[in-house]
C-alpha cells in the first residue's frame, strides 16, 4: 500500500511538471503590441529606474554643437516578423516644441525585420529660444495595421497612485547654462559662460565633465588648482601683450 501511495505521488508530480512545461511553451496568440521599452525594461540594461520621460540640456555643450540625436527604444510584445513593420507615432498636442525649429522625426518609423527592439530617432536642434525656455516633445504610440497598443499604463506606486505610461513618452530639453556642480568658485571665481567656455577651450576640457561633483575625475582639488593657475597666467600674459580679456559685462576677467 505504501509503495502504491509513493508511486501515485510521483505520477501526479510528473503530470504537474508536464503541465507547467506545456504552459511555458504555449504559443503567443494575442495581437502584437508596441510600447516604449524603458517603461518596462531598465534603460540600457543598467538596472536604472524605469522611465516614461527624460530630459537634457545643451547648457554645458560646446557652442559649436548645434543638435543632438536622441534615440527612444520601442519594443514588440508578440511575434517577430521577417519584414519591417511600420509604427504609428503622433505628436501630442500638449507638446511645446515646434517641429522643424526644435526637433525633427523620421518620415517613417519601423520595427525592423527580425527585431524585438528598435528606436525612434529624434533630432533635437539647439534653437536660440532654448536659452530662456524649456520645451517638451510628447510622443504617442497609436494602433495601425501592424500593431495594437493594449499595453497602456501600470501603477508603480500604490500609495501615490503614480502611473507609468507604455505608449506615451515625454522628452524635455533646453539650453540654459547655470553653474554646474563641478565649478568650484573659491578657485575658479564667479561662474560666467564666457569664463567657463574660454577655460575649457584653452585646456581642451570637455564642458560636460563639470556636471559631476567636485572630487570626480578631472575635478579633484589638484586639478582645479591647476586650472586656476593656468588661467591666471594666461590672463596675465594676454594683458601684458595689450589684449586684456573681458567678461561679457565689460569687466576684466580675473581668477582668484
Amino acid at each position: 500500500m505504501k509503495k502504491i501511495l509513493i508511486l501515485s505521488i510521483i505520477f501526479l508530480s510528473f503530470l504537474g511538471f508536464v503541465s507547467c512545461e506545456q504552459e511555458e511553451i504555449a504559443a503567443y496568440e494575442d495581437t502584437d503590441n508596441v510600447y516604449f521599452s524603458n517603461a518596462v525594461f531598465s534603460p540600457n540594461g543598467t538596472g536604472a529606474e524605469l522611465i516614461d520621460s527624460t530630459g537634457f540640456s545643451f547648457g554645458l555643450d560646446n557652442p559649436a554643437i548645434t543638435k543632438r540625436i536622441f534615440k527612444i527604444p520601442i519594443r514588440v510584445q508578440g511575434k517577430l516578423s521577417d519584414v519591417d513593420r511600420k509604427v504609428k507615432v503622433s505628436i501630442d498636442p500638449t507638446s511645446t516644441a515646434v517641429a522643424g525649429t526644435h526637433f525633427s522625426l523620421p518620415e517613417n518609423i519601423f520595427i525592423g525585420a527580425g527585431k524585438q527592439v528598435d528606436t525612434i530617432v529624434v533630432t533635437v536642434f539647439r534653437a536660440p529660444d532654448m536659452k530662456t525656455n524649456s520645451f517638451t516633445l510628447i510622443l504617442n504610440l497609436e494602433e495601425n495595421e501592424s500593431f495594437t497598443t493594449k499595453m497602456q499604463t501600470k501603477v508603480v506606486n500604490v500609495l501615490t497612485q503614480k502611473t507609468m505610461s507604455f505608449i506615451r513618452y515625454k522628452l524635455t530639453f533646453d539650453d540654459k547654462l547655470t553653474q554646474p556642480a563641478g565649478w568650484y568658485a573659491p578657485y575658479l571665481g564667479a561662474f560666467t559662460a564666457k569664463r567657463f567656455f574660454l577655460m575649457c577651450d584653452l585646456m581642451q576640457l570637455e564642458p560636460s565633465m563639470f556636471a559631476q561633483k567636485l572630487g570626480a575625475p578631472g575635478l579633484t582639488i589638484p586639478d582645479v588648482v591647476y586650472y586656476q593657475t593656468f588661467m591666471k597666467r594666461y590672463l596675465a600674459d594676454q594683458k601684458k601683450s595689450g589684449n586684456t580679456i573681458y567678461e561679457a559685462d565689460g569687466t576684466e576677467m580675473l581668477f582668484p
